[in-house]
C-alpha cells in the first residue's frame, strides 16, 4: 500500500501525506505511529522530507517506518521550501500536510477524507487541533488585522480578557464548541487537507517565507480565488508545538516569526515596502520583537515535563493520546 515506484495506471493513490522533519525525531516517531493507527486508512504514500536532521531521524524512520519514503535534503532549505518538495513529490488524489509535532485521533484521517468526498465544493480542510494539556488550539479562524498582535492565540490581553471582541472575531471563538463542520478563512498548516489538484489550480507555497506566516499567505491565496476552507471538528489532532506560550524561544524564532508577519502585511494589505502602513507595521513588529525578546529572558529555559495529554472524556483523540513517546525513555526505546 506504502512506497510504490509509481501509482498503478487509473488506479492512482488515493492520498499523498507529507511530513517535514528537521531534528525532531521524538515528536516525529509519535506522529507516524499515530498515522499507522489510523482506521480506515486509504491507500497511500507517506513523504517525509528531512532538512538535513543530524539526529539520526532518516536512518530511525527507515528502520522503524520502512513504509514511509524518506527524502533527505543535503542542508537545511527551511520548512516552506521543504513543504514544497513535498508537494511535488506527491501523487495521491489528496495531499495531506502534517507538522512533525502533531499526533492525529484514530479516525482522523477517515473523517477528513470523507467530509471532502461528500463536499465537492469545499477545497480544504482541517481537524479540531489541541494543545499537549487538551485546550482547544484556536488555529482555524479568520485573517488577522493590526490589531491581531495584541489580541491573538498567544496574546496577554486575549488571556486578561477573554472573549473581547477582536480576539473573537480573529479567532473565530464562536464556534470554539461547534460540533458541525464550519467555514474559516485560515487554518494551520500543522494539519491540512485538500485535494492534490489545489496546487495547480492556485500554486504552491511562497518561499519567500522561510516558515512562519507561509501558511496564512496560501490561505490568502485561496480565499482570492474564491476556494473554501472549513474545519471539522470530529476529526482531532493533538499539536504539540513548539512556540507555545511559556516557553524560552531562540532569537532566531522570534526574528522569523515576527518577519514573516512583516512579509504577510507587506504583500497582502499595502501597497509595498515603501507604503507608510508597511512602514509603521515594520517599526511596530521591531519594538514587538524587542519586547518578546526581553520577556523570553524571564522564561524557564526549557518546559516543564511533559504529562500524558488529558482531553475531555467525549474527544475521540483520548483512545489515541493515553500516553505520549515525549520522553526521553520513549527515544531510547525508538533508537534501540
Amino acid at each position: 500500500m506504502f512506497g510504490e515506484a509509481a501509482a498503478p495506471l487509473g488506479n492512482p493513490l488515493t492520498l499523498s501525506i507529507v511530513v517535514v522533519s528537521w531534528n525532531d525525531w521524538p515528536k516525529l516517531c509519535a506522529c507516524l505511529t499515530s498515522i499507522f493507527a489510523s482506521e480506515a486508512l486509504p491507500q497511500c504514500e507517506i513523504l517525509v522530507i528531512d532538512n538535513a536532521s543530524d539526529d539520526d531521524t532518516p536512518t530511525l524512520v527507515a528502520r522503524r517506518f520502512p513504509e514511509a519514503t524518506v527524502h533527505r535534503n543535503p542542508t537545511n532549505i527551511g520548512h516552506t521550501r521543504a513543504v514544497n518538495h513535498g508537494f511535488r513529490l506527491a501523487r495521491g488524489e489528496y495531499v495531506l500536510l502534517l507538522d512533525s509535532d502533531t499526533e492525529l485521533s484514530a479516525d482522523c484521517i477517515a473523517r477528513l477524507l470523507g467530509f471532502m468526498r461528500n463536499h465537492p465544493a469545499v477545497d480544504l480542510v482541517a481537524p479540531r487541533t489541541f494543545n499537549t494539556d487538551g485546550t482547544v488550539q484556536e488555529t482555524a479562524r479568520n485573517f488577522p488585522s493590526p490589531l491581531s498582535g495584541v489580541f491573538g492565540r498567544q496574546s496577554t490581553l486575549t488571556r486578561l480578557i477573554p472573549g473581547n471582541p477582536f480576539s473573537r472575531r480573529y479567532l473565530a471563538q464562536h464556534y470554539l464548541d461547534e460540533s458541525a463542520p464550519f467555514p474559516v478563512q485560515q487554518v494551520s498548516g500543522a494539519c491540512m487537507f485538500f485535494r492534490r489538484g489545489l496546487l495547480t489550480e492556485v500554486g504552491l507555497w511562497d518561499e519567500r517565507y522561510f516558515g512562519y506566516w507561509v501558511d496564512t499567505d496560501w490561505c490568502y491565496a485561496l480565499h482570492a480565488a474564491g476556494k473554501r476552507v472549513f474545519c471539522v471538528p470530529a476529526a482531532q489532532i493533538v499539536h504539540h508545538e513548539s512556540n507555545a506560550r511559556g516557553k524560552r524561544k531562540s532569537l532566531s524564532r522570534i526574528w522569523a516569526f515576527h518577519f514573516g508577519a512583516y512579509q504577510f502585511y507587506t504583500r497582502r494589505r499595502t501597497l509595498g515596502h515603501a507604503d507608510p502602513r508597511s512602514v509603521i507595521a515594520g517599526l511596530a513588529l521591531l519594538a514587538r520583537v524587542g519586547l518578546m525578546i526581553a520577556r523570553n529572558q524571564m522564561l524557564p529555559t526549557s518546559p516543564a515535563a511533559r504529562a500524558p495529554v488529558a482531553f475531555r472524556s467525549d474527544s475521540p483523540v483520548e483512545a489515541v493520546l493515553k500516553e505520549t513517546v515525549l520522553k526521553k525513555e520513549s527515544r531510547d526505546e525508538f533508537a534501540g
